[in-house]
């Protein structure tokens, strides 16, 4: 169910999360064997143990990403469940035994039977026509990223970004476009102590301590803007060596500078740069 959940919504999650989490909900079988059964057993208990394995399984970056993932969880335990009753209904209709499926009819299509499956269907089709509004949403997100490939000083960085046609930031006198990047890439390959600095002057905005960084001297660039009712503040990004990024075709930029960003810029993490639509465009039309 797990695994459905996170191909369905595009996400990932690891073995060792996937594992502990499905050994976690298996577990819960022992709680027949403790005074707490009927909770387990109890609609609100059964809900409340599945927002805690999605918890485990997704973790939580929003309300609404979370809503979706106990939402699509739920579909695809209902698809599980529904084939496994409709195998054993057939099991059954083969058998030759008239008296035990006439019990089983019987039992299956009782009068309260009747009146349940006629209330849920407006619930199973608002489960269907949100799923199906998650996925075309997703799809449509999707078709909007592309692979980078940041290169500076002999090393890479790598990460999916978001191709945004409102991004129209520009060095104010080269007029070279300026793509957005999570400072978090810079972890893994920089010391930890100039990381720490480099973080505090991207995030507080304290230009003046970009000096004693010694790492990419020769790169850095302050690039002024303005968010929506904001005043005017500067961006730290520096000048890498080259920039491909993989949309319909590999395109290769030398002349763009990566702006850092402390905070996250996707709340589901899929993707970790935004990079300008406006540079693409152009390769595109060069090489047409």
């Amino acid at each position: 169910m797990l695994t459905g959940t996170a191909r369905l919504l595009k996400r990932k999650i690891t073995k060792k999360r996937l594992w502990f989490v499905s050994l976690l909900g298996s577990c819960t079988i022992f709680f027949v064997l403790t005074p707490w059964e009927s909770w387990l057993f109890h609609p609100f208990g059964k809900a409340l143990l599945t927002i805690v394995l999605v918890w485990l399984a997704f973790g939580y970056s929003s309300l609404y990403m979370f809503a979706q993932s106990v939402f699509m969880f739920y579909m695809t335990s209902f698809l599980a469940a529904g084939t496994i009753l409709a195998l054993e209904t057939w099991r059954y209709s083969i058998q030759e035994h008239y008296i035990a499926i006439s019990h089983y009819v019987q039992s299956m299509y009782s009068s309260f039977s009747l009146i349940l499956i006629v209330l849920s269907i407006p619930g199973i089709w608002l489960i269907f026509y949100w799923t199906d509004s998650i996925i075309k949403k997703r799809k449509v997100k999707m078709s909007k990223l592309a692979h980078v490939v940041i290169e500076a000083e002999g090393v890479s960085l790598e990460g999916k970004a978001l191709v945004d046609t409102g991004n129209e930031l520009k060095d104010p006198i080269t007029r070279v476009p300026v793509m957005v990047m999570q400072i978090s890439h810079l972890r893994k390959i920089w010391p930890m102590d100039e990381y720490e600095t480099l973080h505090e002057v991207v995030h507080h905005n304290r230009l003046e301590q970009l000096s004693e960084i010694t790492h990419w001297k020769d790169r850095w660039r302050f690039i002024p803007y303005r968010s929506a009712g904001q005043d005017m503040k500067m961006m730290v990004a520096f000048k890498p060596d080259r920039v491909a990024v993989e949309d319909e075709e590999i395109s290769t930029f030398d002349s763009i500078l990566v702006g850092l960003e402390t905070r996250q810029l996707s709340s589901s993490n899929d993707f970790t740069m935004i990079f300008p639509s406006d540079p693409l465009e152009t390769s595109k039309h060069a090489t047409a």
